[in-house]
């Protein structure tokens, strides 16, 4: 590999039109592998900075963007919410997801996994089952059935068939539960951190001391055969450990 190199903004155009905004930091020149990271409610890009450098080890580029619903948590700046005016529904942000997915389409990455932050982390399951040829694998973080449809998001897991992670502060298991449950292939990773918070701040120290290095720890060992080219033989589920 050779040193990483930050494209500090990039804007990736969604198919109504939206400028999103996002940061590119690259793992090597010419990779086939990147994490598209998706945050939280109120949050932005900045919720993966103390992320992305165990990502780019692992030999992933990544694109962190900011969604439309979104804004000033974790102390960074949701450059496409404050370039609309206001944060858009949940909802909303689907094509956001869809951009950032075709974004790396286009630049030829071969194996794109998709990390989401509690509402994204739902959106990221349906981008998954919508995509099944183009998502390598997708890493959810305290997911639920946030919209209207309250069936919208366990429906689409049912359909993952791609190496599958999820994980949730422990007190919201039951969120994951019922997003699992019309879903039960071996794909599926479901970890269970002894601490946790909600999102995937649940990797980062200063959100969550007690459980972020264990959390990170089984995160990367979710990544690394994907990283090496190989789809996990059999997947861990440590809903039974």
């Amino acid at each position: 590999h050779v040193p990483c190199t930050c494209t500090p903004s990039v804007a990736l155009q969604a198919t109504d039109g939206v400028q999103v905004h996002g940061t590119w930091t690259r793992a090597a020149v010419a990779n086939d592998r990147i994490v598209l990271l998706f945050h939280q409610a109120r949050a932005n890009r900045h919720e993966y900075d103390a992320v992305v450098p165990a990502l780019t080890k692992l030999g992933f580029d990544t694109l962190a963007i900011d969604q439309r619903s979104g804004g000033d948590l974790f102390g960074g700046r949701n450059q496409t919410v404050a370039m609309l005016g206001k944060s858009a529904d949940y909802i909303d942000a689907m094509p956001d997801l869809e951009a950032a997915l075709a974004w790396a389409q286009t630049r030829d990455y071969k194996r794109i996994v998709t990390v989401g932050s509690s509402y994204s982390s739902a959106l990221v399951i349906v981008l998954a089952a919508h995509h099944p040829d183009a998502v390598s694998a997708v890493a959810s973080f305290s997911p639920g059935e946030y919209f209207k449809d309250k069936n919208w998001i366990k429906n689409a897991a049912a359909k993952v068939g791609v190496p599958f992670y999820i994980t949730t502060d422990p007190d919201e298991e039951t969120s994951v539960s019922e997003v699992l449950s019309k879903a039960h292939g071996d794909n599926i990773t479901h970890y269970k951190p002894d601490h946790g918070v909600h999102g995937a701040s649940t990797l980062v120290q200063s959100r969550d001391p007690k459980g972020y290095k264990a959390n990170l720890q089984s995160f990367l060992d979710f990544l690394r055969p994907i990283a090496a080219g190989a789809v996990p033989a059999e997947s861990k589920n440590e809903a039974e450990r």
